[in-house]
């Protein structure tokens, strides 16, 4: 499967396979590491990530933009010093940043716990009295979650966080919500309606998320569509994109601090990533309060126009630069 990754990659991108020798490895302290976390970098980290995780617009695309716009150093080739992950593997820069982009997924996490608070609290009571509207949800989450999450742990290493790659996953991902209002038909909401999921309903989701594992594409865009191409009205996909990204969103950001082990705490200040988290926090509450109302008033046609317009904007700035 690693091989199919590696083939797939040098496929699309070319220029991934290069033989040109890297340059030497730079050392940094662990406090240089640390003083990229700036008030400004955390603000507007958290604001933009809790904004985006749950809006089909790619959270980890507009992460990876802010960062470039504030000036966030990760060059791949810069190791900080003294410190190695839980495998004893030297930590490098580019590792800095794109962990936090995953970990500061925990604002989000809380946002969701808050707003299906009584949702959540139902499907665990359920799964303690084993009823099986409880027992089916879960096993629709589960069967939409492990695609992603399986191809995800095998590629995780070739998964090419590029900018350019982003700004064509926004307009690719505009260009398919156009066609999906066009085409997808369109149902109306029912009440419970994701307690009633076939497994080739919740594997029909599943498969699609997977594409969000390019930068860019959006999870939330994935399984918006995924659910409504598998026959869900457009409230309920919404719905079950939320309880699927909580599972996934939860897997993947503690794989990431499990794995930094003891570096997390050298490379990230506690005080400035745990103000990140709760702007986090507060700005996907009021997105996931927002967004199903919009979805369901004004359809996704808002959102492919901006990932389009904005993705245009990135690559003309790229080929300006």
């Amino acid at each position: 499967m690693r091989g199919l990754c590696l083939l797939l990659l040098a496929l699309y991108f070319p220029g991934f396979t290069s033989a040109a020798s890297p340059p030497a490895p730079q050392e940094i302290s662990p406090a240089e590491a640390q003083a990229q976390f700036t008030p400004t970098r955390v603000i507007v980290t958290g604001i933009v990530e809790g904004v985006t995780e749950f809006l089909p617009v790619s959270s980890t695309g507009h992460m990876i933009i802010s960062d470039r716009l504030l000036g966030v150093d990760n060059d791949e080739h810069k190791i900080v010093r003294g410190v190695v992950d839980r495998k004893g593997r030297p930590v490098h820069l580019d590792r800095v940043a794109d962990d936090y982009i995953v970990i500061i997924q925990f604002g989000a996490i809380l946002a969701v716990l808050v707003v299906f608070f009584a949702r959540l609290r139902q499907l665990l009571l359920g799964l303690l009295r084993l009823e099986p509207a409880a027992l089916a949800l879960t096993q629709s989450i589960a069967i939409a979650f492990l695609p992603a999450a399986v191809l995800g742990y095998l590629c995780k290493e070739y998964i090419p966080f590029s900018i350019e790659i982003v700004a064509l996953a926004l307009i690719a991902g505009g260009l398919v919500i156009l066609l999906a209002e066009h085409y997808l038909p369109k149902h109306a909401a029912e009440p419970d309606e994701v307690l009633r999921l076939s497994w080739k309903q919740s594997l029909t989701i599943g498969l699609c998320q997977c594409v969000a594992l390019i930068p860019g594409t959006s999870r939330s865009l994935a399984t918006i569509l995924g659910g409504r191409w598998a026959g869900l009205s457009a409230a309920a996909a919404t719905e079950f994109s939320f309880l699927v990204g909580l599972a996934i969103l939860s897997a993947a950001s503690l794989y990431k601090v499990y794995g930094l082990g003891p570096a997390l705490t050298q490379v990230y200040p506690v005080g400035s990533a745990g103000v990140g988290l709760v702007i986090a926090a507060g700005a996907a509450f009021l997105s996931v309060k927002w967004m199903v109302g919009f979805i369901m008033r004004r359809g996704m046609g808002p959102f492919a126009w901006y990932r389009i317009a904005l993705g245009g904007v990135i690559l003309v700035w790229r080929g300006l630069a």
